[in-house]
């Protein structure tokens, strides 16, 4: 295995969280369609795009219980979420609290 999927919760100036690794894209998907009762969208890149508001759904806060082992929207929520597939020792995720 030299690659695996990692959904990552995107957040306020688009801070990239990873929160779940599953083996494959497709485990992944079928997995992250359950949690997010929707089914994931697949961009141009590659990626499998979720557009859940986490921080304004309805069902934000229990599905934010199955992703994180604790959160805090004070300053915003999560949008969106992407699923990814990513090889060994090479970065995948932005930071910038600006």
């Amino acid at each position: 295995m030299d690659k695996v999927a990692v959904l990552i919760a995107v957040g306020g100036n688009d801070i990239m969280i990873p929160c779940r690794i599953f083996e494959d894209l497709e485990t992944g998907k079928q997995i992250c369609d359950k949690i997010l009762d929707m089914e994931g969208k697949l961009s141009k890149s590659g990626d499998i795009r979720y557009e859940k508001d986490l921080e304004s759904d309805d069902e934000g806060g229990v599905i934010s219980e199955q992703l994180f082992t604790h959160f805090y929207y004070g300053c915003g929520g999560v949008y969106p979420l992407i699923l990814r597939e990513v090889p060994f020792n090479t970065k995948f995720v932005g930071f910038d609290l600006d």
